[in-house]
């Protein structure tokens, strides 16, 4: 039975990275900070670290790789909310009720 537990836990983390892929990518590829808050994003990097820390001493496999995928995701999210700081796509200009036709970050 603990077989099939550690089985839907990975299949749990690999919905995690599904999850983040939307994020990541609007950030990416648009080069869009819209909505991201850092501050949050920080509180959520320090929340994994620690419960990593409680993972690595327990030895349990699915939040060791759980955890550590958040790290990642959210330190990449992070890095890339900085680098677009202030900058906003088309639909997040016009959620803000700026021109959809003015520059990005104006």
């Amino acid at each position: 039975m603990k077989q099939v537990s550690q089985v839907l836990g990975f299949l749990g983390t690999v919905t995690v990275v599904i999850g983040y892929l939307p994020q990541i990518r609007h950030l990416s590829r648009e080069h869009c900070s819209g909505g991201v808050s850092i501050v949050a994003w920080q509180v959520w990097l320090l929340s994994s670290f620690l419960i990593l820390s409680h993972a690595l001493e327990v030895v349990d496999l699915v939040f060791i790789a759980l955890q550590s995928v958040h790290i990642v995701a959210i330190i990449l999210i992070i890095s890339l909310a900085r680098r677009y700081r202030g900058l906003t796509c088309a639909f997040h200009r016009l959620l803000a009720g700026q021109p959809v036709g003015s520059a990005a970050g104006a």
